[in-house]
């Protein structure tokens, strides 16, 4: 298959976006004699030695009723809570004369990934907190490369990464995804939530976590930790590289990953 029916779905949107913090390169010192396509990505994202006490929190993330028919590249961090990493990234190079650009021609195309996830030595302590992570009714007939993170509660760690690279005369395509995630040393505890009530005599009801004494007297049950993570009526008939990361709760680590390398006579048996 000719790598310019291969990326088509991709291709129309995304070849003259270039999101922050990626590099892609390899024209060479300009459009008349490249060496070959290159595109990478390569991140980092560390979380460590953090505290966190919610008391009753609620923690609430969610994308509703949005980016139906989006097309290009799309990307969307929604976050709740505390210490939340989430990144979209997308690298794309291309020596292909009839795939965009026009008058290129190269003998290699390379796309690669790196991925690095750390969590460690955090501290979460939960008293009767409802996290909800949801996408509802999003993202319908989008095409793309559209990524989507959505994270409620605490040092959860999201990523959707994307690298592209293509050149017509291509003799060898290499795609390359590394992805380390790292969680250690952490410690979660999760608690009902306490609450309190004052005397009869008195008009005043307090609620929350920590009163004591002067005629304070606990009341149950409480409230335990709820966490809920969905994904509902979202993304029908949508195409192209779709990534979704949807948690709720503490120390989540996921990545979506895609590397493409292309040229037209890599696809053709030699």
């Amino acid at each position: 298959m000719k790598h310019s029916v291969l990326l088509s779905p991709l291709a129309f949107a995304l070849a003259a976006m270039l999101v922050t913090t990626v590099q892609a390169e390899g024209f060479g010192g300009g459009y008349g004699n490249p060496n070959g396509a290159n595109a990478s990505v390569d991140d980092t994202q560390i979380n460590h030695s953090n505290d966190v006490i919610n008391n009753e929190t609620k923690n609430t993330a969610s994308i509703d009723g949005s980016l139906d028919g989006a097309a290009g590249n799309v990307g969307v961090n929604v976050a709740a809570g505390d210490n939340n990493q989430q990144a979209n990234a997308a690298a794309i190079a291309t020596a292909d004369a009839a795939f965009v650009f026009g008058g290129l021609s190269s003998s290699s195309a390379s796309a690669s990934i790196g991925v690095d996830q750390q969590a460690y030595n955090n501290t979460l302590t939960n008293y009767g907190n409802p996290n909800n992570a949801s996408v509802l009714g999003s993202a319908n007939e989008a095409t793309g490369n559209v990524a989507i993170n959505v994270a409620a509660g605490n040092y959860n760690q999201q990523k959707n990464d994307m690298s592209i690279a293509a050149s017509e005369n291509a003799l060898v395509a290499t795609a390359a995804s590394t992805i380390t995630q790292t969680s250690s040393g952490n410690e979660t505890e999760n608690k009902l939530g306490d609450v309190f009530e004052v005397d009869a005599a008195l008009p005043t009801v307090a609620s929350g976590f920590g009163f004591g004494g002067g005629g304070y007297n606990p009341r149950t049950p409480q409230t335990p930790v709820v966490n809920n993570a969905s994904l509902s009526d979202s993304l029908a008939n949508a195409s192209g590289n779709v990534g979704v990361n949807i948690a709720a709760g503490g120390g989540n680590q996921q990545s979506n990953s895609l590397a493409i390398a292309a040229g037209c006579n890599a696809c053709v048996a030699q």
